[in-house]
């Protein structure tokens, strides 16, 4: 299924680029029909280039243009106009000032939401709203008329919008009250406040002259209302199905009450309710609760079990509540399973779809067999009277006749998107499969600073030379920045940032920390982390250590966003050259390479191989090209001593003057004394020496350098890193390659 879906992934930039018009700066239903902006078809083309949710659209990295800054002048300007790229932020433009109808609650939250989703620092919409009054009064009658199509109580279960639309409502609104910053404190000085912070923001971080009057208040109220008929609608739909009142019951309904209840619920999560009378304080039964996840998973478990058997489901309720008419081509009075299946992946986490896989997997095929192609003509030979064109590829609504299933946009847009989320959520699945076969640690996408900022540092090199560095320096600068945030590159897509390593070789002797490093660089990301050791290859036995390498390296590959350790693997990787290799050691390293090299270039996760013995490991695997960096992991430097004492410090009972100065004391002898002995104690080891002067000073007594040379000549005759490990340390100093 993974692979299925990936092919069509590959596949998604050309399908969804051919219904684009460059001159309209907009996507057409098909192209050359019609010289106006089709609302409709470009929002929907925009959701499925940014499905994933990511602020860059990976997936479409060669054929868009992600920038939504403006311009600096008029020559940027021309370069975005003449580009072959599809410049999103001249397209949002487009959208925005195209003939939308007020009155039409279907493309009004659509055109409302797909703006603020795909602007989501407003780069484009704080300058262009601030600047441009016609856009700005345009943009205030979208937010109004979306808040204006709330849900009425009193309307009951007779609401005069479908639970389609409702959703789409709901869906806008949530998106302006989650990306709207919090208030500034009191006691903020408002001097010096530029256009853009929050203290000139309002409802969806938009520029308050943009807002209708009341918004923020009426936005909230609308998103309660939301809550209350949308779980009112989807327990209606549970009970019709449960007592077999078919008649009743509609699919459709159910999918979308559940989409609208979830979307405003997680919205207004965290708020303490609404007060009705000023001064009182939240009213009673005003709070909006979590989703309940027992009914969620219900309404779920009974969408996929009216899947019918090719697919899809039944049409359900019209878009427009008001269609009656009946005839050949009513497919567009309907919503396509696809959209409602790619909104479901969208609004709940991967694991509420495991047991829904089969239903999945069926919908796919539904996609994969019912892919439609038409020749659009663009030349006809006048002498022959022959014409020729281009191939259209993609979907039509299955509502759709079979005269008039020729491909469209918006239908072909809403395949692409589901297609792209659930390979998400497939591939996050089995992230967490791998993640709990290799005992992994989740560190759930969180970043966690404690970690790093506790890690002590060491040096790379030669500490005395003005251009060393340091690890943790390395690593913030080739890992965790460039990672941390993407850059939109003009005249291409989200980009990760210049100078990245994805994979690196840490050696060095033992003790050094380096599991620890690792551990603490993905804590420091937010990332997964996987330990893979010499147990890992031996599990099957030592006569399938081969197909247990392919087999290791295939779940690897499917990790996102995790950082793997391969600790201590020498014997996998041993020097081809060496005398008296047997021939399948020799297949075992040609193997290692091919499969670091396939999970170097799969660029999901950042790699490590951590060992004390570099010289063991085959040219191939060290020589520059095969990893990014070659980083030698020394003992801890100066600083770091330094901080190790003033930890041992902290719990002692003498004045903040007398740790001061046993810091300075400190700090100045091991400075003096550092390429002798100092420098070469492991982690543990400046530990207890670090120990041992604090406790001199919990004496009363000065830490003097007679105390300190006494304590280290102890501890250097016992040290880890000394005769021949000393010369090895010594000679690696000089092998890190950044």
């Amino acid at each position: 299924m993974e692979s299925r879906l990936t092919n069509l992934e590959r596949e998604a930039p050309g399908l969804l680029c051919a219904f684009y018009e460059p001159h309209l700066r907009s996507f057409s239903v098909v192209p050359g029909s019609v010289d106006e902006i089709s609302v409709t078809s470009t929002c929907f083309a925009l959701q499925a280039i940014f499905a994933t949710g990511a602020s860059c659209p990976t997936s479409f990295a060669d054929v868009v243009n992600a920038n939504m800054n403006a311009p600096d002048d008029a020559r940027e300007m021309s370069t975005l106009d003449v580009d072959a790229m599809i410049p999103i932020r001249s397209v949002v433009e487009s959208l925005l000032r195209a003939n939308w109808r007020e009155e039409d609650m279907f493309q009004v939250p659509l055109l409302l939401y797909t703006s603020l989703r795909i602007d989501r620092d407003r780069s484009f919409l704080d300058h262009a709203l601030r600047a441009d009054e016609g856009l700005r009064s345009r943009f205030g009658r979208l937010i109004a008329a979306t808040i204006e199509n709330r849900p009425r109580r009193r309307a009951g279960t007779h609401q005069p919008t479908s639970a389609y639309i409702l959703y789409l409502t709901t869906r806008a609104l949530a998106e302006l009250v989650v990306s709207t910053p919090p208030p500034p404190d009191d006691d903020d000085d408002d001097e010096g406040a530029g256009p853009t912070t929050t203290r000139d923001v309002g409802l969806g971080g938009l520029p308050p002259s943009a807002l209708p009057d009341g918004a923020e208040a009426s936005s909230l109220l609308a998103l309660t209302r939301c809550v209350e008929v949308s779980y009112n609608e989807l327990c209606r739909q549970l009970a019709f199905r449960a007592a077999g009142d078919m008649s009743s019951f509609d699919i459709m309904r159910l999918a979308y009450s559940l989409l609208a209840y979830i979307k405003a619920s997680d919205a207004m999560a965290g708020t303490a309710g609404m007060e009705v009378i000023p001064g009182e304080g939240p009213a009673t039964g005003t709070r909006v609760k979590p989703p309940n996840r027992r009914l969620v998973s219900a309404a779920l478990a009974a969408f996929f079990e009216g899947q019918k058997a090719d697919g899809m489901w039944d049409q359900g309720q019209p878009i427009y509540k008001s269609f009656r008419r009946t005839g050949r081509d009513v497919g567009n009075a309907y919503v396509f399973a696809a959209d409602t299946v790619g909104s479901l992946l969208d609004a709940l986490p991967a694991e509420d779809f495991r047991p829904h896989l089969d239903g999945l997997r069926r919908l796919l095929g539904w996609i994969e067999e019912r892919r439609a192609v038409e020749i659009i003509p663009d030349y006809c030979d006048p002498a022959t009277g022959q014409c020729y064109g281009k191939p259209l590829r993609g979907w039509a609504s299955p509502h759709m006749s079979a005269q008039s299933s020729s491909p469209v946009a918006w239908s072909t847009a809403q395949a692409l998107t589901c297609v792209l989320r659930m390979r998400k959520v497939v591939n996050r699945l089995l992230h967490i499969d791998v993640l709990e076969e290799l005992r992994g640690k989740s560190n759930n996408g969180v970043p966690k600073l404690a970690s790093w900022d506790r890690l002590l540092d060491t040096d790379l090199g030669d500490p005395t030379t003005p251009d060393h560095r340091t690890l943790k320096d390395v690593l913030d600068e080739r890992m965790i920045r460039p990672f941390s945030a993407t850059i939109p590159i003009t005249g291409s897509a989200c980009v990760p940032k210049v100078g990245l390593a994805y994979s690196a070789i840490l050696f060095g002797p033992p003790g050094t920390a380096k599991t620890t490093i690792c551990e603490s660089l993905a804590e420091r990301m937010g990332w997964d982390f996987v330990v893979v050791d010499t147990s890992s290859f031996l599990e099957d036995g030592l006569t399938n250590v081969a197909s247990r390498i392919r087999y290791l390296f295939d779940r690897l590959r499917s990790l996102t966003n995790c950082v793997i350790l391969f600790d201590e693997i020498e014997e996998f990787c041993l020097d081809r050259e060496t005398p008296g290799l047997g021939m399948e050691s020799r297949l075992l390293t040609t193997s290692m390479l091919t499969q670091l090299n396939d999970l170097r270039r799969a660029k999901k996760s950042i790699f490590f191989l951590a060992t004390n013995r570099l010289r063991a490991f085959d040219s191939a695997i060290i020589r520059p090209g095969r990893f990014d960096m070659q980083l030698f992991v020394g003992t801890p430097n100066l600083e770091s001593r330094v901080a190790q004492l003033r930890s041992q410090l902290a719990s002692v009972p003498v004045s903040q003057s007398a740790k001061d100065d046993a810091v300075g004391a400190f700090r100045s002898h091991l400075g003096s004394v550092w390429s002798d002995d100092a420098m070469f104690f492991n982690y543990l080891e400046g530990l207890q020496f670090a120990s041992a002067c604090a406790d001199v000073v919990a004496t009363g007594n000065p830490l003097t350098k007679e105390k300190m040379s006494s304590i280290l000549k102890a501890q250097a005759a016992v040290m880890t890193v000394r005769g021949a490990v000393r010369e090895e340390y010594l000679a690696s100093m000089g092998l890190s390659r950044l």
